[in-house]
C-alpha cells in the first residue's frame, strides 16, 4: 500500500546540513527525479532528463536535470532512477477491481470437461469451503453444459445438496446454479425472464436448468455476494497488484453497488489505503424501476476532483457477448446460439435507454456502454446524441463505449462527430486470427473487423486502452505490445500505444489537466521501468518490469534490489 514518502533506500540528500543535520537551503519536502530518460507525454518536450516535485506531489520544474536542481533547491531530496526510463503512471478505463482481488478465493474449475468431472469437482469444491454459506467456484464453459445429457441443475443438486452454490462460467456473462440457489435468490419455475437476461430451461419440459445468462445472474450474485470484509480484502489485494503494474489510475467497471462494493472503495479511501486514483462506475441495472434507480444515482454521484476517490460513471450494458448470441447484432447471426434471438438482444427496451442516459447525464455523470454487437454501438451512439444538452457540453462529458467489438461503417466517423470515446482491449483471445476464424462461423466476414482501434483512430475518434482485468491479463505492457502487433486493426506505434494507456486514457477519464503525463502543475504520478519501451524490440514491450510506482509523490510500489 502507498507509502508516506518517497524516503530510504531510494532518496539522498542534495543539499548540505548544519550541526542539527537540517538543510541549510530550500526545497524542504521537494523531490528530484535524476538519472533518467523521462518519457513525458507532453508534446512540447517529449523527453527530458528529470523533474521535480513538491511535498503535495504536485510538479514544479520539467527539463535539463541541471535547471530541475536549481528550481528545487538545495535541501530537496533526490531519487535516483539509474538510468531507467520514466513516464506517466499507466491509466486502465476498464477492469474489475475488487472482483478480481475476491475471485482469487474461488475454487477453480476445468472448462472443457465432461459433465461427470464437473460433478466431481463442484463436489471437491463444496468439500473445500465447509464455513461458507454459499459454494462459489468459477471455470465451466456454458457449452459443455448445455451438451450434455442430463440437465446442469440436477447434476449440480447432487454435487452440492446442503447449500446454494454460485458457479461462474469462463466467459463472466452467465452463472450456473442448483435449485437451492434458485430459492436463495428468489427465482421461482414460474418466472419470467428478466429483462436483458435469460434463465435457461429445458428446451422440451421448460425447466430451469440452472444456468442464468446476462442480467439474469444479477439477483443470484447479489444474494450470494461475499460479506463487506471479504471484498475490502479482495480490494487490497488487487490494489497492490495494480501498484505492482504500474497503474496510478482506474475506472473499476464492476460498480455493484447491489453488493456494496462501493463501500471497500470508500474505506480504503478513509483508512489511506486508497494506492490509485478511482474514477469508478455504478451499475445500471436494467430490470429494476427507473425513479427508484435514478434517485440511487443522484444519491451516490460524487466528483470531486481533488479526492482520490470518485463515482461519476454508469457502467451500462446495452447488450451480451458475440460468443453466447447475446450481442446484439444489426443483422442475424448466420447460425444463432438461441433461435429465440436471431440477432442476439438489447439490455434495454424501446426508449429506456435513451431516458437513462439523459437523466444520467443530467445529474453529472458520464456513460460506460459496454458495446460488443454493431447495434449496440449504434444504440449507445444514437442515445448519446439524444442528449437534451448542446453538442459542446456533450462532448465535454467524454461519454465512452468499451471492448467495442464491432462498429458499422456508417457509424465510425460518429464518434469524432459526437465526443464519444472508444476504450479497447486488446485481449490474447479476442485479437487472435484464429478466434475471428472461428467466430466468422456466427457472424460471417464481420468476424475479420473485431476491435477496430486503427480504423477509429483514422476516423479522428478519442481512444484510449484498457485491460479488462480479471477477464484478461492487468500488465499494460502486454496491452501496448498486443494493440501494435496485431494482424489487423493494429495500432501504428509504441508511442501511439502508450499514449493511449496513459494521457488519453486520462482524457477519458476527465483528468487529463492533472494527471497523465509529465508536467509542470500536473500531479506526481509517474513509474519507472527497467526497459526504454520505445527502443526495445516489440515483442520484448510484454517483458518489461516496474522499478517504482508513484503517485502523487508517494511510492505504491518499489522492486525488491531497485535502490539498493
Amino acid at each position: 500500500m502507498a507509502s508516506a514518502l518517497i524516503v530510504g533506500l531510494l532518496v539522498t540528500a542534495l543539499s548540505s546540513c548544519d550541526g542539527g543535520g537540517k538543510p541549510t537551503a530550500g526545497g524542504q519536502g521537494a523531490t528530484v527525479v535524476v538519472n533518467a530518460d523521462v518519457y513525458t507525454l507532453d508534446r512540447e518536450q517529449p523527453w527530458v532528463e528529470a523533474f521535480a516535485y513538491d511535498a503535495d506531489g504536485r510538479i514544479t520544474a520539467v527539463g535539463a536535470e541541471s535547471d530541475v536542481r536549481a528550481k528545487a533547491g538545495s535541501g530537496a531530496k533526490v531519487i535516483d532512477a539509474r538510468a531507467n526510463m520514466v513516464l506517466p503512471g499507466f491509466q486502465d478505463t476498464h477492469l474489475h477491481v475488487p472482483e478480481a482481488g475476491v475471485n482469487r478465493d474461488l475454487c477453480f474449475m476445468e472448462s472443457g470437461s465432461t459433465l461427470a468431472e464437473y460433478e466431481d469437482m463442484a463436489a471437491d469444491c463444496a468439500a473445500e469451503q465447509p464455513e461458507s454459506t454459499w459454494v462459489r467456484a468459477a471455470g465451466p464453459s456454458i457449452f459443455d453444459l448445455l451438451d450434455a445429457d442430463e440437465s446442469p441443475i440436477d447434476v449440480l443438486d447432487r454435487a452440492i445438496p446442503d447449500r446454494p452454490a454460485l458457479i461462474l462460467d469462463d466467459l463472466g456473462h452467465a452463472v450456473w446454479t442448483n435449485s437451492l440457489g434458485l430459492e436463495a435468490a428468489g427465482i421461482g419455475p414460474d418466472d419470467p425472464d428478466p429483462q436483458g437476461g435469460i434463465y435457461g430451461r429445458d428446451p422440451e419440459s421448460g425447466r430451469l436448468n440452472g444456468l442464468l445468462l446476462e442480467n439474469a445472474q444479477q439477483r443470484i450474485r447479489n444474494a450470494a455476494a461475499p460479506d463487506d470484509a471479504a471484498v475490502y480484502e479482495g480490494l487490497r489485494v488487487a490494489l497492490d497488484e495494480l501498484a505492482e503494474n504500474g497503474i496510478t489510475s482506474v475506472s473499476d467497471a464492476g460498480g455493484f453497488w447491489g453488493q456494496n462494493h462501493p463501500a471497500a472503495w470508500q474505506r480504503a479511501l478513509k483508512e489511506g489505503e486508497l494506492s490509485v486514483r478511482a474514477v469508478n462506475s455504478l451499475y445500471l441495472y436494467p430490470d429494476m424501476d427507473m425513479d427508484k434507480q435514478l434517485a440511487e444515482f443522484e444519491r451516490r454521484f460524487s466528483d470531486d476532483p481533488n479526492s482520490l476517490l470518485r463515482f461519476n460513471t454508469a457502467k451500462i450494458y446495452v447488450d451480451g457477448i458475440l460468443d453466447l448470441g447475446t450481442a446484439w447484432m444489426l443483422s442475424p447471426y448466420k447460425k444463432p446460439v438461441n433461435p429465440q434471438y436471431p440477432s442476439g438482444f438489447p439490455y434495454f427496451e424501446g426508449d429506456q435507454l435513451r431516458e437513462y442516459v439523459s437523466e444520467l447525464h443530467r445529474i453529472g455523470y458520464r456513460m460506460h456502454f459496454h458495446v460488443i454487437g454493431d447495434a449496440a454501438t449504434r444504440e449507445a451512439l444514437d442515445a448519446v446524441e439524444a442528449i437534451d444538452a448542446s453538442q459542446g457540453e456533450v462532448s465535454d462529458r467524454r461519454h465512452r463505449t468499451t471492448h467495442t467489438y464491432l462498429v458499422h461503417p456508417d457509424d465510425t466517423k460518429r464518434f469524432a462527430g459526437l465526443g464519444v470515446i472508444a476504450d479497447f482491449q486488446a485481449g490474447p483471445e479476442a485479437i487472435d486470427p484464429a478466434y475471428h476464424e472461428q467466430i466468422s462461423e456466427s457472424i460471417g466476414d464481420r468476424a475479420f473487423d473485431l476491435i477496430p482501434t486503427a480504423k477509429l483512430l483514422d476516423a479522428g475518434a478519442r481512444v484510449s486502452l484498457s485491460s479488462d482485468w480479471d477477464a484478461d491479463p492487468l500488465s499494460p505492457f502486454g496491452t501496448i505490445e498486443r494493440a501494435v502487433t496485431r494482424e489487423s486493426n493494429a495500432v501504428d506505434s509504441v508511442e501511439t500505444a502508450i499514449g493511449l494507456a496513459t494521457i488519453d486514457a486520462a482524457h477519458a477519464l476527465g483528468q487529463d489537466d492533472t494527471t497523465g503525463s509529465i508536467e509542470v502543475g500536473k500531479q506526481a504520478d509517474y513509474v519507472i521501468v527497467d526497459q526504454n519501451l520505445l527502443e526495445v524490440p516489440v515483442d520484448r514491450v510484454d517483458q518489461t518490469k516496474v522499478l517504482l510506482t508513484v503517485l502523487a509523490g508517494d511510492s505504491t510500489y518499489q522492486a525488491a534490489g531497485f535502490g539498493r
